[in-house]
């Protein structure tokens, strides 16, 4: 194998409880050939599934309990490796070397089977084996890109019968890819030149819908926002008349004012309340120095009682010694002595002295008992005094508690006021918020409906692979047909605006099913030789299936009788030089094709030959599982 192509060597098929069913390949030419209903188009189907197809494999009689494909291929970079699909899509696992040592092998390397995959997918994988990099394709005239992936490839190495016979251009990719993104995809596999060099530029058509978008939805907003400012003010007839801005500039004058009252109220208020707390706590002073005056003239008092008995006692005290000091007047009642003739005493010296005493000590205690009256007289007056000052003070508190009360009452008016105020001061603040996002908005609708997209200039964007390398691939077309020897040497032409071929001027549609099977057949293998020529990497394998339609049996075929192109190729020997070309081609391409007859001779070593008996058959295997 060369170092700049794929090659396939065995397809298979693996299910729970289910015998392994393989075919191999010929490094150069497979043919396969048999009975209808065998498996022919499946094998296409199959390998198409391997190369990244986003459909299931659709289901047969005999495919019945098979759920896993596999595929061995060489490649340029990896060598020998193994993919393992399901038969019903989803990702793939990479293991190294053949199926064999693959089937119960655990260390493969999983692929995504979405291009878009960062962590590696079957697309990068395959693309990087053949050297393509990050590549991007213009998908239309104003040059918005998509990536190259290998499905873009594919079409270029599979053909399946439906699309082999199709009047399609065979540059076709899918039914969703555009003419343009067709006409790309083979300028870059001809020229190895991408798109990503082109600035991609918005389409007038596109811009005038996205114009029209946009208008739509400021309408939209212009409708919500006109009902949102009339729900605000229901019943008014034309919203310009109710001059918002005017309203708000007067209702801030109004605030103001009621700013200040209710600022002058409250400095009011809390000037009340403070000389309030002035006077009860003058009051409560008052009322401590009366407890003060309580406690002291009881105190008092106690003292009052004490003095009270002290002067009984010095009373009695002074009593005693009177009555004793009277009888030292009288006789003796010893001696008889008169008592200016008594020398003894008897006594009533110390008596004498202690009564002295005790006046001295009374007149003591009524001097401080006085004192102590007066003290008391002194303390009850203080006493009045400092009541009488707190019932004015209680006077003062009570007038003071009802101005109070009149000046809440007037600031909590003006609060109630200046709330009320206030807030249709914000309601009037969110209707002028609506009422200039409508402004806003009808000016952005001016802008839009003006708007006219600048045109953009003819040819900015080119489109396709252009006349030379055309007239490249017609030539290697033409080349092949001649090696086909086709009847009448056929002039080959490439139709610059379908970037297809022309045979003899003709459009595709004017041919026969077997014709443009040719047609195609030819197509691809030409794209493969111009791709060999200028050096661009090509996968170097071909897989055809039905590509010598016109070799059918028009009784039993489906696709019915012979036209004449296809009756004048049919008596022709066009079938012998066929594979005899694609034989002498074999050491530097592969292909694999898929037929209903026996190819015409006997086909030498080195290529490899199936048949497919069919369900009925008793040579050969039946089909493919």
């Amino acid at each position: 194998m060369t170092a700049d192509r794929f090659l396939l060597h065995r397809l298979a098929f693996t299910g729970p409880g289910k015998e392994l069913r393989d075919l191999d390949f010929s490094s150069g030419l497979t043919v396969i050939w048999g009975g209808s209903q065998a498996g022919k188009s499946y094998t296409a189907k199959a390998i198409d599934h391997m190369f990244g197809s986003g459909s299931a494999l659709p289901s047969m009689d005999a495919s019945g309990g098979y759920d896993r494909c596999w595929l061995e291929i060489d490649l340029p970079k990896s060598g020998r490796v193994t993919l393992a699909r399901s038969m019903s899509k989803g990702g793939y696992q990479l293991f190294n070397g053949t199926i064999d040592n693959s089937l119960h092998g655990e260390d493969a390397t999983v692929l995504s089977d979405s291009h878009s995959s960062k962590k590696g997918n079957i697309s990068s994988f395959l693309l990087n084996e053949l050297g393509f990099g990050d590549h991007k394709i213009a998908k239309d005239l104003n040059g918005s890109k998509a990536a190259f992936t290998i499905r873009h490839l594919a079409n270029y190495m599979i053909t399946e019968e439906t699309p082999m016979i199709s009047e399609k251009s065979p540059t076709t990719i899918s039914d969703q890819s555009g003419e343009t993104f067709n006409k790309n995809v083979l300028k870059f596999l001809l020229t190895g030149v991408d798109d990503s060099s082109i600035v991609e530029v918005p389409d007038n058509r596109e811009l005038k819908q996205a114009n029209s978008g946009k208008i739509e939805i400021v309408e939209e907003m212009l409708k919500a926002a006109m009902a949102e400012l009339s729900s605000m003010y229901p019943g008014v007839d034309s919203l310009k008349s109710l001059e918002l801005q005017d309203q708000s500039t007067k209702l801030e004058a109004t605030l103001e004012r009621f700013r200040l009252d209710l600022s002058g109220e409250q400095t009011n208020v809390d000037s009340l309340i403070r000389e309030r707390r002035h006077l009860v706590s003058e009051r409560d002073d008052c009322l401590d120095l009366m407890e003060d005056c309580t406690s002291t003239i009881g105190r008092f008092e106690l003292l009052k009682t004490s003095y009270a008995s002290d002067m009984k006692r010095l009373v009695a005290l002074e009593i005693g010694a009177e009555a004793l000091m009277a009888g030292a007047k009288l006789t003796c009642i010893l001696c008889g002595a008169e008592p200016e003739h008594q020398h003894v005493e008897h006594g009533f010296e110390a008596v004498e002295t202690s009564r002295t005493a005790v006046e001295a000590e009374l007149r003591k205690v009524k001097a401080e008992s006085a004192g102590l009256l007066k003290a008391i007289d002194a303390r009850v007056a203080e006493q009045t005094r400092l009541q009488r000052q707190v019932t004015r003070i209680d006077d003062l508190v009570l007038a003071k508690d009802n101005e109070i009360s009149i000046a809440k009452r007037a600031e909590a008016n003006t609060r109630h006021n200046y709330e009320r105020l206030d807030t249709m001061r914000k309601s009037l603040h969110e209707a002028l918020s609506v009422e200039r996002r409508i402004a806003s908005l009808n000016d952005r609708l001016k802008e839009l409906s003006a708007y006219r997209p600048a045109p953009r200039p003819r040819g900015s964007v080119a489109v396709g692979a252009g006349t030379v390398v055309g007239d490249e691939l017609a030539a290697a077309v033409q080349e092949i047909f001649h090696a086909w020897r086709y009847p009448g040497s056929p002039r080959i032409s490439f139709n610059e605006k379908t970037h297809d071929i022309l045979m003899n001027g003709k459009q595709r549609n004017a041919n026969g099913k077997g014709v443009r099977a040719l047609l195609n057949a030819a197509f691809k293998i030409g794209v493969m030789d111009v791709c060999r020529r200028r050096g661009v990497p090509h996968p170097g394998v071909i897989v055809l299936d039905s590509p010598l339609l016109s070799y059918r049996d028009p009784i039993t075929s489906r696709h019915g009788a012979l036209s004449a192109d296809e009756e004048e190729l049919e008596t022709a020997n066009l079938k012998f030089h066929f594979y005899n070309d694609l034989i002498r081609r074999s050491t530097e391409a592969q292909f694999i094709i898929l037929e209903n007859q026996d190819p015409p001779f006997t086909l030498p070593e080195g290529v490899r030959e199936h048949r497919f008996a069919g369900e009925h058959g008793t040579e050969g295997r039946r089909g493919l599982f």
